[in-house]
């Protein structure tokens, strides 16, 4: 396009003018107005060529994050579900204790080995590593579309109740340490007799708040599972779109 600018300028230079200042400043302008426009295309070819660059790095730097966001969905959905598998086997435990208790079968010697699960938590460690590069650095606005924005954002935000869950948790196992076990258990005839803490209310309402926290943190695991696994086959999809 720039030659072809070139070759009709060459025309118009060429062409016969009137003789005198008429005739050079004819030239002169037609000269200067084509310079003008050379120079103009010149620059709207430019900022195509770095918009369509930026573009295209704009666009490998969101698929890296996508990759690394799906990577770190599958190494916390590998812990969600390893967490859930477990909370699921301390349920079916306690749900034992609850019936001995509600048999009163309190020298059941299954009472003392399985009520220490009364004691077990585990935590959630989440992998948030890329999201939360993606949320600091502001690289966020690099997905356009809103909706998978608030996807991101919503499945991590999942993590936040779980974390809340776990440390009231933490909290009542803690005071049932220090408040019960401590006070009242003798570890070492545990084994033998558990007629000294089976029958005392608090324990009993201990194995119902266990059991209740436990389901409750399944609950909030399974929500994000499901949310994860959404957002990997959001990613899925976009990668064959593109």
């Amino acid at each position: 396009m720039i030659k072809l600018f070139r070759k009709n300028r060459q025309k118009l230079l060429a062409k016969k003018t009137p003789a005198g200042r008429a005739g050079k400043f004819a030239n002169y302008f037609a000269y200067a107005t084509g310079e003008i426009i050379l120079v103009i295309v010149g620059i709207l070819i430019a900022l195509a060529i770095n918009d369509h660059s930026n573009s295209k790095k704009k666009l490998e730097l969101r698929n890296s994050y996508i990759i690394q966001l799906n990577d770190e969905a599958d190494r916390n959905l590998k812990k969600l579900t390893l967490l859930n598998d477990e909370a699921l086997h301390m349920l079916k435990e306690l749900d034992t204790v609850f019936k001995i208790l509600l048999y009163k079968d309190y020298d059941n010697p299954r009472l003392s080995t399985k009520s220490f699960y009364l004691i077990m938590s585990k935590k959630f460690y989440p992998v948030m590593i890329t999201y939360e590069n993606l949320k600091f650095s502001g690289d966020l606005k690099l997905f356009d579309d809103l909706n998978l924005r608030n996807a991101i954002s919503e499945t991590y935000e999942t993590f936040n109740s779980i974390e809340k869950l776990e440390a009231s948790e933490q909290q009542a196992i803690e005071a049932y340490y220090e408040n019960f076990l401590m006070q009242n258990v003798k570890f070492r005839n545990m084994g033998i007799s558990s007629d000294t803490y089976g029958k005392d209310i608090y324990f009993e309402n201990m194995v119902l708040t266990r059991m209740t926290t436990i389901a409750q943190n399944r609950e909030a695991y399974s929500n994000a599972i499901e949310s994860l696994k959404t957002l990997k086959n959001t990613f899925t999809e976009m990668r064959y779109k593109d």
